[in-house]
């Protein structure tokens, strides 16, 4: 009941999560010699699913799709609940359970998400996610779960236990993070370790919902990759790869000839020395049943069978002649370094195309094309491939087996989705692009979208800006307004949400 009253009174962002994308998962899968099934079709099984803000654009974007959230604080199920109703989706539905206590009746499912759950629960919970991951798993399905890694939290463990000592228990959640902020101020005067100041910082702006489950709650446990592979052997799963973003490749000497289950062994040490090294912090696991067709390392020779999106920019004037290194930089703030022609012409392709993915084959003669229209010499297809596996590993750009279909022009009286604009309209639910993408919009680029009802043109929407600049103050000159508009709409369409014509 602890658990649940934190949860209540301080619940996490129901936000969108890129990496959980069944059909990002599938093509990850791929990429380790697994083949998933039809996210379209699927069966899709979110723990811990808060008010559906990650599985309700699922639902929405595969209406074929068979969509079941849990979620344990009743007033995070009770608002996902409200907000399904008030779409009509009829494929999606949110649980008010116990991860621990679900009925065998919900069957088997091809995609079982557990995002920030494993690692903030009591060791029992743990054991039973695993147990209904194996339970409710289809033979050919995949589980995301993701776990704090003890190799990274380790020089954090000081700041927790500090945090823990001198605040108070007793407290609300809210009133004990508003203790823990006073207490960081008082650190940030105290302590000398970078790691830990660096740390400090970033929490005196983060959601406090994250403080609190992180360096408050009762349950955090990192564990070694090692100990998290051996809990889900000992219940039937068998791990298959990893789901986040990946800064060193796995490669596994003298491994010619070795079948994969020959291989699990020494690929499991090689992860586990990877943490060690790179003090890895964070999980995302893909997980499949020990009696389904055993992954391998990932291979750039599965790239071709997938598709690729990408949002990336440059500051750099894009040279396609030279092989020198220019960055590219995602909407997230991370940067890229791309030395090859075809990769720079790929990254530049992909983005004019967002968020719709091209499939390899197709890119690659893109590439082709646009470096030779610059003055490039050929691009050679077994260093090109390699070297964007290599930035699809980085998560610079994204592999995918739905490529999906979106609109590449407003129109006289553009109308976006319906879940996209009853997301503006509904207070505490953040807008999700089409790539499962959190956008932070402000009040009146909430009230434009949620005005996208295929009824305005372009003057009606000027009018419709202009009255809520004047309602809320906002001495705005026309010509504002309209590049205002402009802007937003575009915005709008490169994230999906408007319809096409």
């Amino acid at each position: 009941m602890d658990t649940l009253a934190s949860y209540d009174e301080l619940p996490y962002d129901s936000l969108p999560l890129p990496e959980t994308q069944p059909d990002v998962l599938a093509a990850l899968a791929k990429l380790h010699g697994f083949d998933a099934p039809d996210p379209c079709t699927a069966r899709i099984l979110e723990l811990g699913c808060a008010q559906g803000g990650n599985l309700i654009p699922l639902a929405w974007r595969w209406p074929q799709s068979d969509c079941v959230g849990v979620e344990l604080s009743r007033v995070q199920a009770g608002a996902g609940t409200a907000f399904i109703r008030q779409l009509g989706l009829p494929n999606v539905r949110i649980l008010h359970a116990d991860i621990a206590a679900l009925p065998d009746s919900l069957g088997e499912f091809d995609y079982i998400i557990a995002h920030g759950v494993f690692s903030w629960v009591p060791p029992a919970v743990q054991q039973a996610l695993l147990a209904r991951c194996r339970r409710h798993l289809s033979a050919r399905g995949l589980a995301y779960v993701s776990f704090n890694v003890s190799a990274g939290w380790q020089p954090l463990r000081r700041l927790r236990a500090t945090l823990l000592a001198r605040t108070d228990a007793r407290l609300t959640a809210p009133e004990r993070h508003h203790q823990a902020l006073q207490v960081l101020d008082e650190l940030a005067t105290e302590w000398t370790d970078p790691v830990l100041l660096k740390e400090m910082a970033y929490l005196k702006t983060a959601a406090p919902s994250y403080l609190f489950h992180e360096y408050l709650a009762d349950s955090h446990a990192p564990m070694s990759f090692a100990e998290f592979a051996g809990m889900a052997d000992a219940h039937g799963l068998r791990y298959l790869g990893e789901a986040g973003p990946r800064q060193a490749r796995v490669e596994i000497e003298d491994a010619w000839g070795l079948i994969p289950e020959s291989m699990a062994g020494r690929w499991h040490d090689a992860e586990s020395s990877l943490d060690e090294a790179l003090a890895t912090r964070f999980r995302r696991a893909l997980l499949a049943r020990d009696d389904a067709p055993c992954g391998q390392p990932p291979l750039p020779d599965a790239l071709p069978g997938l598709s690729v999106y990408a949002d990336l920019a440059s500051d750099d004037e894009i040279d396609l002649a030279a092989a020198q290194a220019q960055d590219f930089v995602n909407p997230a703030g991370n940067r890229f370094a791309i030395t090859l022609p075809g990769v720079k012409a790929a990254a530049m392709i992909l983005s004019a195309h967002y968020p719709a993915a091209l499939p390899y084959h197709a890119l690659y003669a893109a590439a082709c094309g646009l470096v030779q229209a610059h003055g490039g010499a050929g691009v050679d297809e077994a260093p090109f491939r390699v070297a964007l596996f290599d930035l699809v590993m980085l998560h610079g750009a994204m592999p995918t087996v739905w490529p999906g279909q979106f609109a590449d022009t407003p129109g006289m009286q553009p109308r976006a989705h319906a879940l996209a604009r009853a997301q503006a309209r509904a207070p505490g639910w953040v807008v999700s692009g089409a790539r499962q993408v959190a956008l932070a919009l402000d009040d009146p680029g909430r009230n434009l979208l949620a005005a996208l009802d295929g009824q305005r043109n372009e003057s009606d929407l000027m009018a419709l800006m202009q009255q809520q600049c004047d309602a809320a103050g906002r001495d705005w000159p026309h010509a504002q307004v309209a590049e205002r508009i402009r802007r937003q709409l575009w915005l709008y369409l490169r994230q999906g949400l408007i319809e096409q014509a």
